[in-house]
């Protein structure tokens, strides 16, 4: 809110004038017009120049209380969706800084509805503070003083009165909070799981599993039922208390004294229209008061469970004062680098030294620790010790943009976005001309299923790419790489979604890209690494043989053993 502090002191200000001028002066002029129409009962016409006044005050008054209301009304339906535009941004740009562990144990509609929650709670608990709670408070300070100067018993009465419907609505209302927050945690948790569902809708639809998804979806739909339930019933049980009391403090306390003092003439009928109206404006905002604060707590307890998400700490967050990384050779040294996955340990000590401009492959069985290997290099994952060097810099010390900036990595299963093909393959370098679009995408052999889709390179691909074959997505991601032109490449199963024909395209462009970087491939393929300067075999965590593709077959090791397991060129994913 400091963004626009001013815009809120001015409706503060208004809020704060409108609403009490409203409730307390309008009865004082209504007690003049009944004083002066008893004074000259007996000569009405008399009494015009005598009501030109009050009449004249109300006009005033009127015009006042629409200009600051309409002014008030004007600067919210400005201010608050650029609160909301704020607080969106906001939660968005800590979320998107954590590391893939992040996400993987989270659904990303979960994520979502909690970002749409707090901006949603935001408004409703502005908009609940500005009417009717501040002007309420105001009013009901500003019309005791009023009370105590006409007779001050009914100050007292009314002050006493507002103390105990304000006591009874607060008891009601904190429990309200922990019932809202359960309810928004259950109601985040059943949106992530439809979304989830959604976004498997081809595997639910391959299998014709509707009625076990809906199933499935079922005991989260009756928790956030139940929780829901108990949430606005323990809301409707408060109600009960306040209006009960309500009615024995409004009509019974305040307005049976107002009658007693009349009939024993202590207060005269101007003034009785006065305290009257005072008091029922005052008993109507009371009224609000108690509708609003139940309302004001639910919006609490779901913002809280939302605002969750801004207390988790960023995991791979920069370090003060980072440093740019400057890359010359590209050189990459793990040095007595260890991690784990929870309990499992996979690297332990490890030391592994790649030369600027080496091109290194990774073999291994499924769960050796490549892709660990690589996402660590990415700094997708913190390390348990150790560090990490690319041309002595130490990774964990740069900016995380400037590390990412100078990798380009081909994944073997690429996600797109949905947006159009010039802005899937722009991605990594998103100032690149139209020219330099067209040529990463020849060299990617991308042109050629481009060329035959009518919106050309302003087609949308879908979201996560659905519209395009996994060849195709793959090309795209290749072409991302060429326009990068990052220093280092790093390629995991890079052609594996590939026709044979347009594999050996690739390749031959692929050949050209890692001309003078540093290149890591990850290849269950073992015949696309024979060119390769270097392969490492990988098992369970350690790098069991180091060597060239023909010194590593003359060892008859590890490797020489996955190679003759290869079945039509490929290793399987276990011995």
């Amino acid at each position: 809110m400091r963004h626009q502090k001013w815009t809120f002191f001015v409706i503060l200000v208004l809020d704060c004038l409108a609403w009490p001028i409203d409730a307390l002066l309008f009865p004082y002029i209504l007690s003049l017009v009944i004083n002066v129409f008893i004074h000259f009962e007996g000569d009405r016409l008399a009494a015009w120049e005598a009501l030109q006044g009050p009449i004249i005050a109300g006009i005033s008054l009127t015009l006042f209380i629409e200009i600051a209301s309409r002014t008030m009304g004007f600067l919210i339906g400005r201010a608050i969706p650029k609160l909301q535009a704020d607080i969106r941004m906001e939660m968005f740009d800590h979320i998107q800084h954590h590391s893939p562990k992040y996400f993987n144990e989270r659904f990303a509609g979960s994520l979502a509805n909690k970002i749409t929650d707090m901006t949603t709670q935001a408004e409703i608990i502005l908009q609940q503070l500005f009417w009717p709670i501040i002007p309420a408070i105001v009013t009901c300070l500003a019309g005791s003083v009023v009370l105590f100067f006409v007779n001050p018993t009914f100050a007292w009465i009314l002050g006493l009165w507002i103390v105990i419907h304000v006591g009874i609505v607060l008891k009601f209302t904190r429990p309200i909070d922990k019932y809202e927050h359960r309810h928004g945690e259950a109601r985040s948790t059943l949106l992530g799981k439809i979304v989830d569902s959604f976004t498997n809708n081809f595997s639910v639809s391959l299998f014709y599993r509707f009625k076990q998804e809906k199933a499935a979806l079922f005991p989260y739909q009756l928790k956030e039922e139940k929780t829901n339930i108990e949430s606005k019933q323990f809301t409707e049980k408060m109600s009960c208390f306040t209006s009960t009391f309500f009615f024995i403090g409004n009509f019974l306390l305040l307005n049976g004294s107002l009658i007693y003092f009349w009939l024993h003439q202590q207060i005269s009928t101007g003034q009785v229209i006065q305290v009257f109206n005072t008091l029922w404006n005052i008993s109507g905002i009371m009224w609000m008061i108690g509708r609003a604060l139940p309302l004001i707590f639910q919006s609490f307890g779901t913002a809280k469970q939302a605002f969750s998400l801004m207390l988790d700490p960023e995991d791979l967050g920069d370090k003060p004062k980072a440093q740019e990384l400057t890359i010359q050779k590209g050189e990459i040294i793990f040095d007595n680098v260890s991690f784990h996955y929870g309990e499992k340990k996979l690297f332990e000590n490890k030391h592994v030294h790649i030369h600027g401009g080496e091109k290194v492959g990774l073999v291994g069985f499924t769960g050796a620790g490549k892709s660990t290997f690589i996402n660590l290099i990415l700094r997708f994952f913190p390390l348990n010790g150790g560090k990490i060097l690319i041309d002595g810099q130490e990774i964990a010390d740069v900016g995380l943009e400037s590390l990412r900036r100078q990798i380009a990595l081909i994944p073997q299963d690429p996600v797109l976005f949905h947006r159009t093909l010039r802005e899937n393959i722009s991605y990594g370098k998103p100032e690149a001309s139209d020219a330099e679009i067209a040529r990463a995408a020849k060299l990617a052999h991308c042109s050629e299923f481009i060329r035959n889709i009518p919106e050309g390179y302003a087609a949308k691909v879908g979201e996560r790419g659905t519209k395009l074959s996994g060849g195709e997505k793959q090309r795209i991601a290749i072409a991302r790489a060429i326009l990068a032109d990052a220093p280092i490449l790093i390629l995991d199963e890079a052609t594996s979604s590939l026709d044979s024909v347009t594999e050996k395209y690739i390749q031959e462009s692929l050949e050209n890209l890692m001309q003078n970087r540093t290149t890591i491939v990850i290849a269950h393929r073992l015949s696309t690494l024979s060119h390769m300067d270097r392969i490492l075999v990988f098992d369970k965590g350690k790098i069991a043989e180091d060597g060239t593709h023909t010194s590593l077959l003359s060892k008859e090791g590890l490797y020489a053993k996955m190679w003759k397991m290869q079945v039509g060129g490929f290793l399987p994913e276990t011995p």
